[in-house]
């Protein structure tokens, strides 16, 4: 990301996003893994088995592509992170570290990385007993052909032998955090084209990201992986793929996981033929959330069904090729200024209390510096007021920001006069890495007056003195249809 105060970047607009916009856990909910570990889904087991070595994969019939259908809303550029413009740091053999966890990984950056174009990021994650390097070697047969030429590629060795057991899911997960905030700092990513994919095991874990870290990721991809939380309080769009006899991890497993996301992204049952055979994709998913399913008989891994499947890299491929970045909503904000190119009108910043900063507007960005803070919220805020809400009316909230160290945001819309009622209102974690933050609500009573956002940074919401707090392509827009 830019120095602070500097703009990182144009992010995308998700519409109707539902409220499904705080930090990410950095845990699992005690229990629940091993509550479902222990009572099973169709065909599982307590323990995974031991996958065996793949042959040489079948060579691939090649899949049609398919354009992505064209988005109404205003289009979105990237969004790089803060390792954009520093000096280039070397890929291949690397060390990830969280804490006293430490496990090896294959980095590998496409050609003509040149450290301040952002591209694109894939975390790839091996099966049982497997390692990274037979990830990129093998086992995902002509992936990094596929992704390689785009795609900066983490091949990342498990911390265990896999990813299905409770204890492995935590460690695996803290080494997930470290090494996304590492990479991010390091290397010039598109913050908002981040993915993960898995074989087996790997498959598993990269369904558990999608639950537990979907603000970080834009897709996933599972090839014979399983759902192992009865609860998934995250959203990603999904592509899976699964043999029709697969004897280590039963399809069954692979439809239920199915069937989640596409339960959880809105869409429809009715399939349609999409990419190479077998594969279909679903009607009425929420546009940035689509799903698609790969039944194959493909006879891998000494005839388990279970293998990485000949098509498997180039869907892959496609499937994340089509997830571009999520548009702005169409229609027009109700704000003056989201972009702060020529300043920060109408915009104001004000400190109260004991509270004490200065703010400015720079290179896109509209930056407040907390000096000394104060015990109200509201003492340190960014906000722009005099806003018109219809009773009824859905409105779509889209807003960027980060700030110089991690704290806490109270972003609100409420009356901008005595009593000052509030309307909506959430708490967002933040960090030096730029973050899209899209949700909606509905104004359920009437406003008696105009109203404010803001983004309110003091008291118990700054973890830290002196903090900066910037925000970047803020928006509010009614969505099209009329008030109910």
């Amino acid at each position: 990301m830019p120095l602070l105060g500097t703009r990182p970047g144009s992010t995308s607009h998700t519409p109707r996003l539902r409220s499904r916009t705080a930090a990410p856990s950095r845990g699992l909910a005690p229990g629940l893994l091993g509550a479902w570990l222990a009572a099973g889904c169709a065909s599982s087991t307590a323990v995974a088995p031991t996958e065996p070595k793949p042959p040489a994969a079948p060579e691939a019939a090649s899949a049609p592509s398919r354009e992505p259908a064209p988005d109404p809303g205003r289009p979105a550029s990237p969004s790089p992170s803060s390792g954009c413009g520093h000096s280039r740091k070397a890929a291949g053999d690397l060390v990830a570290r969280a804490g006293k966890l430490k496990t090896p990984y294959l980095l590998t950056l496409p050609a003509g990385y040149d450290g301040k174009t952002p591209v694109p990021l894939v975390f790839a994650f091996h099966g049982r007993t497997r390692s990274h390097q037979s990830m990129h070697d093998t086992d995902a047969s002509r992936l990094a052909d596929e992704l390689g030429k785009r795609y900066a590629v983490a091949y990342v060795k498990s911390v265990g032998p896999g990813y299905d057991q409770p204890r492995e899911q935590s460690d695996n997960l803290q080494v997930f955090d470290a090494l996304h905030a590492e990479l991010l700092a390091n290397y010039c990513i598109d913050a908002e084209q981040v993915f993960a994919l898995g074989h087996s095991s790997g498959g598993l874990f990269s369904e558990l990201l999608a639950c537990e870290r979907a603000p970080w990721l834009r897709g996933i991809a599972a090839v014979a992986g399983a759902m192992v939380l009865p609860e998934c309080r995250g959203r990603s769009a999904a592509l899976l793929v699964h043999g029709q006899r697969d004897a280590v991890v039963s399809v069954s497993r692979g439809r239920y996981a199915r069937d989640h996301f596409l339960h959880a992204n809105g869409c429809s049952n009715q399939p349609a033929p999409v990419g190479s055979a077998g594969c279909v994709g679903y009607a009425g998913c929420e546009p940035s959330l689509p799903v698609e399913w790969c039944e194959h008989g493909e006879p891998t891994y000494q005839d388990t069904n279970h293998g990485w499947p000949s098509f498997a890299s180039s869907e892959i491929a496609r499937f994340f090729g089509t997830l571009g970045r999520v548009p702005h909503a169409s229609g027009s904000s109700l704000l003056q200024n989201e972009s702060f190119d020529a300043g920060s009108e109408p915009w104001q910043v004000s400190f109260g209390g004991k509270a004490k900063g200065t703010s400015r507007a720079k290179n896109g960005a509209l930056c407040a510096t907390l000096d000394k803070t104060s015990e109200n919220p509201w003492d340190a805020q960014l906000l722009s007021s005099s806003v018109t809400l219809e009773q009824g009316r859905e409105y779509i909230i889209d807003y960027r920001l980060w700030s110089s160290a991690p704290s806490d945001v109270r972003v609100k819309l409420g009356l901008d006069a005595a009593p000052y009622s509030e309307y909506w209102q959430q708490s967002v974690a933040t960090s030096s890495e730029p973050r899209r933050v899209v949700d909606h609500f509905v104004l359920a009573q009437p406003a008696p007056g105009t109203v404010a956002l803001g983004f309110q940074f003091a008291g118990p919401y700054a973890r830290t003195v002196p903090l900066t707090l910037c925000i970047d392509e803020v928006s509010l827009t009614p969505v099209p249809g009329g008030a109910e």
